[in-house]
């Protein structure tokens, strides 16, 4: 089967941990992975800003697009006349970058209409036989793409190609959602009102009229029936998977020797972007108030912060001490000056996922403070990696984390507690090593390959789809005469 992948305002290929990079885009990078290895041949839309890798540049080989002319000549190239680059990042796999002027997510979110004329425009997007769009920009664009494309087969402007005849009965392509993370579920448990009007709006129309949302665990299913208005039968549960041949334990020793621990420090990791929904106040505050109670054991214990502020170009040079960066927002400055304060925490830029998982290895507690999370893929990757976790009792993270047995889970974000929970693993090396290993075990249940299967078992039937389309286009489309029994 051919299959567009949707990851417009971020690129699969960027380093998480950075700007809007993170666990979305490994999950896109593995499960298209997934998708080919299954036979299928994948190409992926990105429109990031910083281009194919994310990284403020173009790296990727200019090709020709099999139309006689090519990519980055200013010809007609069935691009719509676009400059356009691609890379191939695996067999089977081709990364395209469509080309605008907007340079943030949010210049993104507001050139949908641009973005979806861009992919109606493309040849490997018109050849798709489904499509699996990632975040709400990329849903957004997939759905006003294929509204084009109806359109057009209704009222065609202009004489059908002679090698593509007009067929005004053409299968509508059916797209399925993953949303990653909810803009209602995000203001919802961090108690905010930071999303804006028009992503909340959006995801509601994406809920009516996608084919088919994919929700990582139970509990996303729920905040998509209940939060965005999803009709249940339109939702099928497809946990993410685990890189298990990468993140496997490992000696620690030899870990801490390649990064520079010594074997006798208590090593605390903090993986992802530095922001508010991801708790990185909690974590600088708990080590803080673990020096208030245990001054001895703070002493030699070392937090490491691995990870970027979101939305600052990682390549700003950083502070004084390895600080970061001072930045415009008001909660960075407050983080900023906390990790001035507090001796022990060291901030470290993200790094490969094969230096990853020295640090998994090389540390004695991963701590996940998200405020909202719909999965949590680094406690995810730390599980496998024999590393077990202190997590926020939120989203995904307790399909994770089994309280007590593979890690703790915190029921809040009071620092206080969370500094009980450090000093217990901290000072009971038998108990850490029996809940990694629990945590390894969990962590098994993570499989990309099931991650894929999960959503391919359940695609509507193309014809099925077609055949409602007429009650698709008057708004009443039923659900599960498409979609089938789950």
């Amino acid at each position: 089967m051919r299959i567009s992948v949707l990851s417009l305002h971020t690129s699969p290929a960027a380093q998480p941990g950075q700007g809007d990079a993170g666990g979305m885009n490994v999950y896109v990078d593995q499960s298209v992975r997934a998708l080919a290895e299954a036979g299928h041949r994948v190409d992926v839309f990105t429109a990031d800003p910083g281009g194919l890798d994310g990284s403020g540049g173009n790296d990727g080989d200019r090709v020709s697009t099999g139309t006689g002319a090519d990519v980055g000549t200013g010809d007609d190239n069935g691009t719509g006349g676009h400059d356009s680059t691609r890379m191939e990042i695996a067999e089977s796999i081709t990364l395209h970058h469509l080309p605008t002027d907007a340079m943030t997510k949010d210049e993104l979110a507001d050139a949908i209409d641009e973005l979806a004329q861009l992919l109606n425009d493309h040849p490997d997007f018109r050849a798709a036989e489904f499509i699996w769009a990632h975040y709400w920009i990329s849903a957004e664009a997939a759905l006003r793409a294929r509204e084009i494309t109806a359109e057009s087969s209704l009222a065609p402007s202009e004489p059908a190609h002679a090698d593509r005849a007009f067929e005004p009965d053409r299968v509508r392509v059916p797209i399925a959602v993953s949303m990653h993370t909810i803009g209602a579920v995000k203001n919802r448990d961090s108690e905010t009102n930071h999303e804006r009007p028009q992503r909340l709006q959006a995801e509601e129309r994406i809920a009516a009229e996608a084919d088919l949302l994919v929700a990582g665990t139970p509990v996303e299913r729920r905040d998509l029936i209940s939060e965005v208005g999803a009709e249940p039968d339109s939702v099928v549960i497809a946990r993410p998977g685990v890189d298990h041949t990468l993140y496997r334990p490992g000696e620690k020793s030899a870990a801490r020797q390649r990064l520079g621990f010594g074997d006798d420090e208590a090593i605390v990791l903090y993986v992802g972007r530095m922001q508010f929904i991801k708790g990185t106040d909690v974590a600088v505050d708990a080590l803080a108030e673990l020096r208030e109670r245990d001054p001895h054991l703070a002493s030699r214990t070392r937090g490491i912060l691995l990870g970027a502020a979101s939305g600052v170009d990682p390549r700003t040079p950083a502070g004084a001490g390895g600080r970061p960066a001072t930045v415009s927002s008001t909660y960075l400055r407050s983080l900023t000056s906390a990790i001035a304060a507090e001796p022990s925490v060291e901030v470290r830029l993200p790094v490969p996922a094969h230096v990853l998982v020295d640090y998994y290895r090389a540390a004695d507690v991963l701590i996940v403070p998200s405020r909202s999370e719909s999965f949590g893929l680094v406690a995810a990757e730390a599980a496998s990696s024999g590393l077990p976790a202190i997590a926020s009792a939120v989203g995904g993270l307790p399909e994770i984390v089994e309280h007590g047995h593979s890690g703790l889970l915190i029921a809040d974000h009071n620092p206080r507690h969370w500094a009980t929970a450090i000093e217990t693993l901290l000072r009971d090396e038998e108990l850490r090593r029996e809940l990694g290993a629990h945590a390894v075990d969990r962590a098994e249940r993570f499989d990309w390959g099931c991650t894929v299967a999960a959503v391919l078992d359940v695609l509507p039937d193309p014809d099925a789809v077609t055949a409602h389309k007429a009650t698709a286009d008057a708004g009443s489309r039923p659900r599960s005469a498409a979609l089938g029994a789950y």
